[in-house]
């Protein structure tokens, strides 16, 4: 047991630098084959983490290594023959590799299993860290020819995602389903800056980490594990609702503010139509963050009866974390609106 804790704890202190080092090569790599190297040791670096990984299949990691290096062979063989006749043909190949790489929507089925079965750590990485390079590497390919079929994909991936985490139990399958919608996002703002959607990255990750932290303290995984849950803690289910709410966009939290921001920068485009659905997705998928909410909240009042204005912050830790994160994500806010 205290060798696997060890193995662990040495796993992550060894493989999370790489990941994070190859995560900020990537800003400075300046041809595609650099991309590709860089893209390649981050897979690498995690696949080191899913391995020790003890809810996870090892079908499942194996699954994920031949798609990631069956899309890396296409990125690679796409970018070597792009100057040639078919260049719109080997692009369009690059961009559907990176989208499988994401694994959005058609390419989402591998996607969904792996992170059914994942620890909570390993899903945020998945979902945040590991999204990073991809999207800068789209960000690279992005091409004016190719603009409306993107806008086209966005609208449908976005309601696709948002009608299918509508009847979710599980929660990770929903937080799943919604970080694909927010990679819309980050694909829409993409489209217009690049600077936005970091920002709007960075946002949802930390939103994300405070979520995923917390699941992963009380081990939830179900809307019926949130149903039996004694918190008796009143700061944790406060920071759970907290982030719930920003999650779902809902005003005034930073969610909101994040996606209000999106669409004042989106509205330079003047593609009304794109954010008009953008919008519409959201609203949708607001239904499966109400439910989460709304069970969190009658659990907790059933079982602790209590009013949720006698909330004190007794937890020193529990209380600077949640004014650090508070504090963080206001001052990037504040940054964007100047």
């Amino acid at each position: 047991m205290y060798k696997i804790i060890f193995l662990n704890y040495y796993c992550y202190m060894l493989f999370m630098p790489m990941i994070l080092i190859t995560t900020m090569l990537i800003f400075i790599a300046n041809s595609w084959f650099s991309m590709w190297m860089i893209m390649e040791i981050n897979l690498i670096s995690f696949i080191c983490l899913m391995v020790f990984d003890k809810n996870l299949k090892n079908e499942l990691t194996m699954n994920y290594f031949l798609i990631q290096s069956f899309n890396s062979y296409l990125f690679l063989t796409s970018f070597i023959l792009m100057n040639s006749k078919l260049n719109i043909i080997m692009i369009l190949i690059m961009y559907m590799s990176i989208l499988s790489k994401i694994g959005l929507p058609p390419f989402y089925i591998w996607y969904l299993k792996l992170m059914k079965n994942m620890n909570w750590m390993n899903l945020y990485f998945m979902s945040t860290i590991q999204k990073l390079i991809p999207l800068i590497i789209l960000n690279n390919i992005m091409m004016n020819k190719l603009m409306n079929f993107m806008i086209i994909y966005l609208i449908l991936i976005s309601f696709f995602s948002s009608i299918k985490g509508l009847n979710q139990n599980n929660l990770k399958i929903i937080l799943t389903y919604s970080s694909i919608i927010q990679i819309s996002w980050m694909l829409m703002l993409m489209m217009n800056s690049e600077l936005m959607m970091l920002n709007y990255f960075l946002i949802y990750s930390f939103i994300n980490l405070n979520l995923s932290l917390m699941f992963n303290k009380f081990n939830i995984e179900t809307l019926n594990n949130l149903m039996n849950l004694k918190m008796n803690n009143k700061n944790n289910f406060f920071l759970i609702m907290l982030m719930i709410f920003s999650l779902s966009s809902m005003p005034p939290m930073f969610g909101f503010l994040m996606k209000l921001i999106s669409i004042q920068n989106m509205f330079l485009m003047m593609n009304f139509f794109l954010i008009l659905m953008m919008i519409f997705n959201s609203l949708i998928s607001m239904y499966f963050y109400l439910k989460i909410m709304f069970i969190s909240m009658l659990n907790f009042s059933i079982i602790n009866k209590i009013n949720l204005k006698t909330l004190n912050f007794k937890n020193k830790y529990n209380f600077k974390f949640l004014i650090f994160n508070m504090m963080l994500m206001l001052m990037m806010m504040s940054y964007e609106l100047i």
